[in-house]
């Protein structure tokens, strides 16, 4: 990161170097060709910690996940098997197979979820948990790691949800503690949740400070939040990694349905250079306005620079 353009300005520093503990950058694998994820890792991989292969990659030719698994390991990522295509393999009574060719292939992790479909199908809660304890194990034994997820993209049966625009604080601490019990290595809170709760720009403060308590109970460093590039406006996911900047630091842990091509806005979010249309009137360039006022050097904690939220310019 040393030979960034123009580093001599000073953008880059604070950025800590791979492999790092926190400041985790994930995004998905959403069927790009080879050639250019190769291009844009080239470019970009210096900042992307994780990448997630979802259930799309199941109409792909097998060599080319293969090749591209190898690609992002060679780029120092830990590549994660998602869960909807775990919960296939549940459903069908192929899990230990399942695993062993996650591993085979690869991959570093995997999700497992015995429950994505409870609301769905008769499940009784006690196999539910028993197949999650067994295949927890499993994975550990076959040598991978797990990633534990809260919340759903749909709000019928989600426990983590209270209703207007309010989260069960309680019930998700809960379920976060649960899943690094057995033995996840961080939980993600799931984007749809997030953005239920602080709004298409982050203008909810009041949702802001449930976040906020969850992530002080639970420990910054064992939390990721969701930002989904996949399904999310450009503009709202930019105001999303922006309040997750302003409210955590540089050094929050973000991504998991991020897209690989927004990796030039996702990095320069982190560093505070970039315009960003967000729920203030001032500026969203926090790190260059602490410049400025420290006469050219900026704060350690930049991104606590005044940014008064002011909800009437919401979508303007």
């Amino acid at each position: 990161m040393d030979d960034l353009f123009m580093g001599f300005l000073g953008t880059g520093r604070g950025r800590s170097r791979k492999p790092r503990t926190r400041g985790l950058t994930a995004v998905c694998e959403f069927g790009e060709p080879v050639a250019w994820t190769r291009d844009m890792l080239d470019l970009y991989g210096d900042f992307i910690d994780i990448v997630e292969i979802t259930i799309g990659s199941l109409v792909m030719p097998r060599r080319m996940i293969e090749e591209k698994i190898k690609l992002y390991r060679d780029h120092g990522m830990a590549v994660v098997m998602d869960d909807p295509t775990f919960s296939i393999a549940y459903y069908s009574n192929k899990v230990p197979q399942f695993l062993r060719t996650v591993k085979d292939l690869g991959f570093t992790h995997c999700q497992i979820e015995t429950r994505l479909h409870v609301n769905d199908v008769k499940t009784d809660p006690a196999k539910a948990d028993e197949d999650e304890l067994r295949f927890h194990a499993l994975a550990r034994e076959i040598g991978l790691g797990v990633e534990g997820e809260v919340g759903q993209k749909y709000e019928a049966g989600d426990r983590a949800r209270a209703g207007k625009g309010q989260l069960n604080g309680e019930a998700i601490v809960a379920e976060m503690r649960r899943l690094l019990s057995l033995g996840c290595e961080r939980v993600i809170l799931e984007s749809a949740v997030i953005r239920d709760a602080i709004g298409d720009y982050g203008e909810r403060e009041g949702g802001t400070e449930q976040i906020k308590r969850i992530v002080e109970a639970i420990g910054q460093d064992k939390v990721l939040l969701e930002i989904n590039g996949g399904l999310l406006p450009f503009e709202i996911r930019n105001a999303h990694r922006f309040w997750a900047v302003r409210t955590f630091g540089p050094d929050v842990n973000m991504g998991g349905a991020e897209l690989l091509s927004d990796m030039m806005w996702i990095e320069c979010i982190r560093r505070g250079i970039v315009f960003v249309k967000g729920p203030s009137k001032s500026t969203s360039r926090l790190w260059v306005k602490s410049l400025a006022k420290g006469g050219g050097v900026a704060a350690t904690d930049w991104w606590q620079e005044e940014y008064p939220i002011d909800p009437s310019v919401v979508g303007r």
